[in-house]
């Protein structure tokens, strides 16, 4: 029996059980790709492709739906399903929402069906998470039927400051294949005005200028591809809204035209505030050139008089009604200039008293620059330095006065520029010229002389409607346009990486993503976890087996140890 029950441990006999019912195949994720880059042939497609799989799924398995944009959101149904042209690619949402549910509930996810075009340019560089080890998703591309798409992608205002003349520079691209035609587009206002363009058939940059009024310092339209013939209409046509602001109007008052109008003061203040930053956006001033005061009728922001001899009392009567009515002043000495033609101005307050000419002009240098006053604050430090190292002429000065504060000073003290304490006046005791100084050529020259006139000039009124810039998406259904609200004006625009087609293998997709690869095995059983299951099936014997084997021994054991032993005898023996 002990040799029986030997061999049958090595033989670990098990009884044999019915196999459970298998239990629920759980979810099955449906992801839909809702971008705007997919077109409506596309659309049919994955429609038609999901219906498919979902009516093939056991009845065990309950098929959820998720539309991948912006967001991810469940639907109800297939039914539900509808691509929102213009709207992003949510590639990284929809990998954070699989983690996340999978996270809420473990092994509730049976597998992932993805639905998509493989667009590249909306893939991420990196990972955003670690995909969920043993859940298996599978991909199911959908390729386009064209590869070109026209798209204007971008709208800029090269006119933020003016009056009734706008110019914008419109931007198209041409993704895939150019075609052999020009690209024509269409500029259209919302009143009515209508002006063509066009680009080279692979695109470009254009500029489109027209005339008219604004509204409430607004400027709106739309630029429209013409013909465009492709299947993502959404970015064919691109809205746009600026605020807009009322130049500066700057009279410049000349008093030395002299011989040629290229070396009078005027020449190089117009240049310079003419002057534009960005190469491309016009300067926020519009100067005219005149050898009189402007008419108290006239409305002007800035009034600067340029080497003046000096005013009468007339004049102080006009250029105190410009002041009144809000504009600003602007004195700039010269050689010209007699300190006892400026009494009747110093009287008035707009001008310092005491104004006194050196007997001989005589070199200088800056000394000191306040660029934390509001007018300089278009200098930096850099700036500021390097006009320090500009040589310049000092022919006047003035006593310091409490009504005038000195922003910018010569060497020994004297002022250079000088601001009004109780209105909008400045006094610049050097001449804008190149008589005595290369001022005018100093790269700081052009901050410099913008700051003063800025500062001097009149508020400008902001727009009058705020402009709020969104893309499509579940939040906001509207396709691309521009809508009034009470609060302000909506832009809705296609976002721009949807109109770049170009895809990319699903090998790349499953990486940059960080999805299982389409080689990778299926998940097994860990080696620690074979090894701790090779020693036990359900259902085996051979622990009782054994178990029983120990007690047969035991007793065998026992009952040898009770055998009856021979007698043995100590006793006498009988004679």
């Amino acid at each position: 029996l002990a040799v029986l029950l030997l061999a049958l441990v090595f033989a670990r006999p098990f009884f044999a059980k019915p196999a459970p019912t298998p239990p629920a195949a759980g979810e099955a994720l449906i992801l839909l790709d809702a971008s705007g880059s997919i077109s409506n042939y596309q659309e049919k497609a994955i429609r038609k492709q999901a219906a498919k799989l979902i009516a093939s799924l056991p009845p065990s398995t309950r098929p959820v739906i998720a539309a991948v944009s912006d967001q991810v959101e469940i639907i109800a149904s297939l039914d539900a399903w509808k691509p929102i042209p213009g709207s992003p690619s949510g590639y990284s949402r929809a990998v954070d929402w699989v983690v996340d549910r999978a996270a809420a509930a473990p092994d509730a996810i049976a597998t992932v069906h993805w639905f998509t075009d493989l667009q590249r340019t909306p893939l991420p560089a990196a990972p955003s998470r670690l995909w969920p080890s043993g859940l298996a998703v599978e991909i199911h591309p959908v390729l386009r039927e064209t590869d070109r798409n026209v798209a204007v992608e971008q709208v800029e205002l090269l006119t933020p400051f003016g009056d009734d003349h706008w110019e914008i520079e419109a931007r198209v691209r041409v993704h895939g294949m150019p075609g052999d035609k020009p690209i024509e587009l269409l500029l259209t206002t919302p009143g009515g005005k209508s002006v063509a363009a066009t680009t080279p058939a692979d695109g470009g940059s254009v500029r489109i200028s027209w005339d008219g009024e604004s509204a409430n310092n607004l400027l709106t339209g739309t630029v429209t591809v013409q013909h465009a013939a492709d299947a993502w209409p959404a970015d064919d046509t691109r809205p746009f809204a600026f605020p807009v602001t009322r130049p500066k109007r700057i009279a410049l008052v000349d008093g030395d035209p002299g011989e040629s109008a290229f070396l009078s003061e005027t020449y190089f203040l117009e240049k310079a505030l003419h002057a534009s930053a960005a190469g491309k956006a016009l300067s926020p001033f519009r100067a005219t050139v005149s050898t009189t005061i402007p008419p108290a009728d006239e409305t002007v922001d800035v009034i600067a008089l340029c080497n003046v001899s000096g005013i009468s009392t007339a004049d102080v009567r006009l250029l105190r009604s410009h002041l009144d009515a809000g504009a600003g002043l602007v004195i700039f000495l010269g050689d010209l200039t007699r300190p006892d033609a400026w009494s009747a101005a110093a009287a008035a307050g707009i001008f310092p008293t005491g104004l006194r000419a050196f007997a001989e002009p005589s070199p200088a240098f800056i000394r000191r620059t306040d660029i934390t006053h509001p007018a300089l604050t278009g200098l930096t430090r850099e700036s500021a330095r390097s006009l320090g190292l500009v040589a310049l002429t000092r022919r006047f000065t003035w006593p310091a006065a409490p009504a005038w504060t000195t922003a910018v000073e010569f060497d020994d003290g004297s002022p250079l520029v000088a601001f009004s304490e109780n209105s909008r006046i400045a006094v610049v005791a050097h001449p804008v010229n190149r008589e005595g100084s290369d001022l005018p050529l100093e790269p700081s020259f052009v901050p410099f002389m913008q700051g003063i006139f800025n500062h001097l000039a009149r508020p400008t009124a902001d727009a009058a409607a705020s402009i709020n810039h969104v893309i499509p998406g579940y939040d906001e259904r509207r396709g691309p346009g521009i809508y009034q609200a009470k609060s302000g004006i909506t832009v809705v625009a296609a976002d721009v990486t949807e109109s770049d087609i170009a895809i990319t293998d699903e090998k790349n997709f499953r990486e940059v993503l960080g999805l299982p690869a389409l080689d990778s095995p299926p998940a097994e059983i860990s080696p620690a976890e074979k090894s701790a299951s090779s020693h036990l099936r359900e259902g085996e014997l051979w622990p009782w087996i054994v178990a029983s084997l120990l007690a047969l021994l035991t007793l065998e054991s026992g009952l040898a140890a009770r055998r009856v032993r021979q007698p043995t005898t100590t006793g006498t023996h009988a004679h």
